[in-house]
This record gives C-alpha cells, sequence and structure tokens, in this order.
C-alpha cells in the first residue's frame, strides 16, 4: 500500500469533519477500510469503569458488535496489551502480534470466540493517549484471515494520523457533550412551560421557547415585528424598548458605546436632553384585549463568552403570562398523589385561579362537596392551605 500526501490530506479531512457530525464517522471509516484494504474499521473506547463503547464501525455485523461491546471487551487481551504499550511510548500503533505471541492469541477466548467466528485474522490499531475524561482506545482495523498480514505502510499511516484522531475525537466528545446539555436545557425549559426568548446585542430575536412562541404568535399586547419584539401600546412600547436596550447593552459589554434617542414626546422628563444611558433590563407589564390580565415581561442580560458565534445572546426575555393553562402540570400532582379524577379537576381549576365556590359551580357541585375535595387534597399533598396547593402545582414540571 503506497500512502501519497492526497490520500492523508483526504482523510485528515473526513476526520476533522467526523469531529464535528456524528454522521460524519462512519464516512471515515469506510474511506479508512478502503485506504488500507481493509474489511472492517472502527474505534473502541472503554471508560474509567471498564464500560465499552464499539458504536463506531465499519464492516460488522451489528450482531458481533454487540456481543463484543457486551461480553468481549472485557476478555480483549489484546486491546488491553495496546493499552499497556500506549502507556509505556504515549501512543502505540501496530499489528496484533506487535502485543502479542501468535501462538497465545490462537489460543485466546477472544480468538476462539469473537474473531475466529468471523474468520478474520489480519488485525492493525493505534492506541491513543491524552483522550479526555480518562478514556482508553484508538482506531482498529482488521481484514479475513485469508488477506495478507497489515505492513509497515499502514502502521506508519495510522501512526501518523494518531494526533488528528485524538483531538478529533476529544472535540467530538466535547461537542456531543455540550448538545446533549443543551438538549437537556431546552427539554427542562419547555417541562417548566417557561415563555423565554434570546436577544442579540442588536435587540434582534435570535430563538424562542415554544411556550413564548405561542403567546408571541397570538399577537395579543405582545408579537414579532420582522426580527423584533413589539408591543402594541406605543408607551410600552417604548419603555420595552429601553428595557431590552439596556440589557443587550449590559449582556454585550457596550452600556458606555450604546447611547438610545429617547422620545422628549413618549419621555418629557427626559427634557431638552434626549439621550440617556441604559439600565441593565428591568420589568414591565404588557396590556392585552379587554378582560385579559396583562403579560409580564422581565429582560435580563445576558453574557457569552463565545467569540465566533453570529447569533450569541445578549439578554433573555421571560414573559409570563397569567393566564396561561396549568392542566398538565396539574396532572402531574394527581400522578404523584394519586388524586381521584374530580380532586385532579378541583386542582386544575384552582390554579387557574378560581376560587372554591368558582370551582364547584364549574364542577356542577355544591361548595360542601368541593370543600370535601380540596381537604381530601391537602392530606394526600401534605399542603394546609389552597394558596400551599397552587405553589405546589405551579412548581411541578409541564409534561
Amino acid at each position: 500500500m503506497q500512502v501519497s500526501a492526497e490520500t492523508v490530506s483526504r482523510l485528515l479531512g473526513l476526520l476533522y469533519e467526523a469531529s464535528a457530525s456524528t454522521g460524519a464517522w462512519s464516512g471515515f471509516l469506510s474511506e479508512m477500510a478502503a485506504y488500507t484494504e481493509s474489511e472492517s474499521s472502527y474505534f473502541l473506547l472503554v471508560d474509567t469503569h471498564g464500560r465499552c463503547n464499539f458504536n463506531l464501525t465499519y464492516g460488522f455485523d451489528p450482531w458481533w458488535a454487540r456481543l463484543y461491546q457486551s461480553y468481549f471487551c472485557r476478555h480483549d487481551t489484546v486491546f488491553n496489551r495496546f493499552v499497556a504499550a500506549k502507556r509505556l511510548h504515549g501512543e502505540w500503533a501496530g499489528t496484533r502480534f506487535s502485543v502479542i505471541p501468535r501462538q497465545d492469541y490462537l489460543k485466546s477466548h477472544l480468538y476462539n470466540g469473537f474473531t475466529r467466528p468471523q474468520r478474520k485474522l489480519p488485525m492493525c490499531m493505534v492506541a491513543l493517549g491524552g483522550l479526555e475524561g480518562g478514556l482508553e482506545g484508538g482506531l482498529g482495523l482488521m481484514r479475513p484471515q485469508e488477506y495478507e498480514p497489515y505492513g509497515k505502510e499502514t502502521v506508519e499511516l495510522i501512526g501518523l494520523l494518531a494526533p488528528h484522531l485524538r483531538q478529533a475525537l476529544n472535540t467530538h466528545r466535547l461537542l456531543a457533550q455540550a448538545r446533549t446539555r443543551n438538549a437537556e436545557l431546552q427539554h427542562s425549559v419547555e417541562a417548566l412551560d417557561m415563555a423565554v426568548v434570546s436577544l442579540d446585542y442588536t435587540g434582534r430575536v435570535v430563538r424562542t421557547s415554544t411556550t413564548a412562541q405561542a403567546i408571541l404568535e397570538r399577537r395579543d399586547g405582545l408579537a414579532m415585528d420582522g426580527d423584533f419584539l413589539r408591543a402594541q401600546l406605543p408607551g410600552e412600547q417604548a419603555k420595552l424598548r429601553e428595557t431590552i436596550a439596556g440589557a443587550v447593552a449590559t449582556g454585550a459589554g457596550r452600556v458606555e458605546e450604546v447611547v438610545v434617542q429617547r422620545s422628549t414626546r413618549t419621555a418629557p422628563q427626559a427634557g431638552n436632553d434626549p439621550l440617556w444611558t441604559p439600565s441593565a433590563g428591568g420589568a414591565l407589564e404588557i396590556s392585552r384585549a379587554k378582560g385579559h390580565a396583562p403579560l409580564r415581561v422581565v429582560v435580563t442580560p445576558f453574557h457569552s463568552s463565545e467569540l465566533l458565534l453570529m447569533d450569541q445572546p445578549a439578554a433573555l426575555a421571560f414573559i409570563s403570562d397569567p393566564e396561561a393553562h396549568t392542566a398538565r402540570r396539574s396532572t402531574v400532582l394527581c400522578v404523584l398523589y394519586k388524586l381521584t379524577p374530580a380532586e385532579c379537576r378541583l386542582a386544575d381549576l384552582l390554579t387557574g385561579g378560581l376560587a372554591l365556590a368558582g370551582a364547584a359551580a364549574q364542577m356542577h357541585v355544591t361548595v360542601e362537596t368541593a370543600r370535601f375535595h380540596l381537604k381530601s387534597i391537602f392530606r394526600k399533598t401534605g399542603v394546609k392551605r389552597q394558596s400551599e396547593l397552587v405553589r405546589a402545582v405551579l412548581n411541578l414540571p409541564h409534561v
């Protein structure tokens, strides 16, 4: 096998593409197998608890891959010897028989239970040093037993790729952890039914939670005007604009740079000086259609140290709708405390703001019956007052 500069460049390109995208690993592994005339290629990682990750493979029967991950990984004397050699040399690239005598391997449980049934024998691997999180692992290649053993060219190639493999794996794991944490936080925000809008340093809306999107789409008091939040009433819009300006200026570290033109018509207290220094966010109410309670908006600065993000948030706006339906939260309460359907319905109505008499009327029962249900709810949940019950429901996640 002749290794050219073009081959190395191609493999490095695929490798760093894979570091940012899980789906690109298969492309790198298939190209690696093709260049090295291998039937299979794989990444093997083992953590400090002995747990094996054998998920990134090419050319392996899925059944055998699962069997290796669940059982044979713990009995892989070859891998353990590669790790031992790596600890002595920092990294170790070689064939299987560079770390174990051929006759010893042919007598091993790994060979007779895993490798031999698949008719695979030639194997080449690089054990990587410096993997984050205390991981041990590396890149492996395998050929059918009737193929020629791997030569020094293949060993040199995977040795040449070793530092890039380490960097790509570490980068990929960091990005994967960030994506997972982001998904967890997003799920938490949605589960708590929080209406959150993130804003960049210009006040432009970058992202919205599902609940915030639903509020804005109703266009009742507060809506999107292009890429910006807008209150329907002019006075409230002026206050909203100033509050957002102060928050994003603080979050972006531009308080001393940002000066907002203030209208002397909407803010006569400014007198003849129309310029002002923005404050660091604030809170306000946004009026809605007659008969509906106003929305409550809190805007707070948010600082990000990331320098290359184009949509970098500089402030967060939290929108609260006091009339929002809380049925799904009280459903959680009912499941947790085994409330009856009637008790669950009463908890819904009370959390929605009705007094006991109003809730009884909605349920078409007497106030005494409603009071009986309420006492049963208190007993099951451990609360003593109606306000405590409402607080308990509102503190539950939204599912």
